[in-house]
């Protein structure tokens, strides 16, 4: 596969990989984070901001009032919504972008979590994190960190949500997938994009897949949460 054009949005490369696909990483503890992890990582979180999307047909996502856990802000219970009323096949996604991370190396992200809630959809690749990288010469790959995989507990609402937790993401625990051949996977990693990515529909090759849709909240980076839009300009 030849370079992709550098104008070519991230969601739309990330679908040439298999969405599908069970995601590589099970487990990554704490334990495991990189000695230059904590300075790497001092200013990550200043200035983080999420905004969500979509594009597609029947996919988007967007907050949703009286739908997630007590908020830290006010009283709308807002949780994060992301749909996908369609095939798995079709070229459509619910997205939400984390900004604020760019440039910096991938050992500036120690944690990734959200709670989601029972009902929705948690597969092995939706919904799930997107970390876009780019190597030493600026070609790009993606670290997939799916729903499905990541570590169980119970949400602030255990009856309700179920905590999907990353702890601790060491650059040389995480395989990244390159969007072109010229991607050199094992050297300094630096962050390009974080996304969610929800783009499991209805359907898979024809057979029921599952409900189309998840509501997300208490989404975490590192030590910033989001569970409302207000959260972009606090904690």
């Amino acid at each position: 596969m030849g370079k992709t054009s550098p104008l070519m949005p991230a969601t739309a490369a990330l679908l040439l990989l298999s969405a599908c696909a069970v995601d590589p990483v099970s487990s990554v503890t704490a334990s495991s984070v990189s000695p230059h992890a904590a300075s790497a990582s001092a200013n990550s979180n200043s200035g983080l901001t999420l905004h969500p999307n979509g594009f597609g047909p029947d996919s988007y996502a967007a907050w949703k009032a009286h739908e997630g856990e007590q908020d830290l802000r006010g009283n709308a219970d807002q949780a994060l919504y992301f749909q996908k009323f369609t095939a798995t096949e079709t070229n459509a996604a619910g997205v939400a972008r984390i900004n604020g991370l760019e440039g910096q190396p991938l050992a500036a992200i120690q944690s990734l979590s959200w709670e989601h809630r029972i009902g929705g959809w948690c597969g092995a690749g939706a919904p799930r994190w997107d970390i876009i990288v780019a190597d030493e010469n600026g070609n790009r790959g993606v670290i997939f960190l799916g729903c499905a995989a990541a570590a169980k507990s119970p949400g602030q609402d255990p009856v309700h949500w179920i905590k999907d937790s990353y702890a601790g993401i060491p650059a040389t625990a995480l395989p990244a997938q390159g969007f072109t051949t010229e991607f050199n996977p094992n050297g300094t990693l630096t962050i390009s994009e974080l996304l969610i990515v929800f783009d499991e529909g209805t359907t898979a090759g024809g057979l029921p897949l599952g409900p189309g849709f998840v509501f997300l909240d208490n989404i975490q980076v590192n030590d910033k949460t989001w569970t409302s839009p207000a959260d972009n300009g606090g904690n």
